[in-house]
């Protein structure tokens, strides 16, 4: 078995030369703009690029714009909705999921984004409708991604999380409203520019108490001004030229009881754990 991520759109995506036998949706959001379109149904018809006639097109997106739809029937592909062909339930210590094949229940909460297993299930019960509840359960729960979520330190707590665009935004800060509650929060942030900033950090910024705004190199980065710029007026927010100079201020700052969060790119990311895993304590 081969999985192929789909790293830009879909359409023109240079994993679509393969044909696959079971496509996967799970989000539409805005992101890759330059690339894809600044609309939902134009981004839609782009994700909807990996469709093939006749094979199973599961689509975890509930809020689903009509062009992804239209491109299933254009191309024949049996679509899989959530909300529709399947769904899922969060019963705060578990959840349950309901296909067209089988039903589980009482399954353990995953640590990655809840809509994202639905969306697995809906594929394995096509793909492989024989494996066994136990066995789907045990994997989903124990399921980890590098750079989400990941917890770098604990006092302080510092959180990286590669979110950029709305979506993984409001994921992010999902997760971390009940942990974060009557803690200072501080957020170092560098965004490339292509990337819906203002959608991002508008998700973000009711969490955060104090900015550390990052400038990324390269052609794609965006500055630390153009960030600040999207920021209301009234926020604090501090710019630096580089990571390594936020990191420094920042941790002349932060006492154990504060929480940093790291986001807003790959690269930020990346950079922040090439740089400073030495003087981060790993947990």
């Amino acid at each position: 078995m081969v999985i192929l991520e789909v790293g830009l759109g879909g359409r023109l995506d240079a994993t679509n030369i393969i044909d696959a036998d079971i496509s996967v949706v799970t989000s539409v959001d805005l992101d890759h703009e330059s690339y894809l379109g600044n609309t939902r149904e134009l981004v839609g018809r782009e994700k909807a690029g990996i469709f093939r006639a006749g094979k199973p097109a599961i689509v975890g997106e509930p809020n689903l714009p009509c062009s992804v739809n239209d491109v299933a029937n254009e191309v024949g592909a049996s679509l899989y909705r959530v909300g529709h062909e399947f769904s899922y339930q969060n019963n705060g210590n578990s959840w349950d999921f309901l296909g067209q094949i089988r039903q589980l229940n009482q399954l353990t909460l995953p640590t990655l984004p809840l809509p994202n297993a639905a969306s697995v299930l809906a594929v394995i019960e096509h793909g492989w409708p024989d494996i066994s509840a136990d066995i789907i359960d045990k994997g989903i729960s124990s399921a980890r991604l590098t750079g989400r979520l990941e917890r770098v330190s604990e006092q302080p707590l510092v959180v990286l999380d590669v979110a950029h665009n709305p979506h993984a935004a409001r994921f992010l800060v999902q997760q971390l409203q009940p942990i974060v509650a009557g803690k200072r929060v501080f957020a170092l942030c560098g965004m490339l520019k292509d990337k819906d900033i203002t959608g991002v950090l508008s998700v973000v910024e009711p969490l955060v108490d104090t900015w550390y705004l990052v400038s990324l190199q390269g052609e794609r980065g965006a500055s630390a001004a153009q960030l600040r710029q999207t920021l209301a007026a009234d926020s604090k927010a501090i710019e630096f030229e580089g990571i390594d100079a936020a990191w420094s201020a920042l941790k002349a700052q932060i006492t154990p009881d504060d929480v940093v969060i790291v986001f807003g790119s790959f690269y930020t990311v990346a950079g922040f754990k090439s740089q400073f895993k030495q003087e981060v304590r790993f947990v």
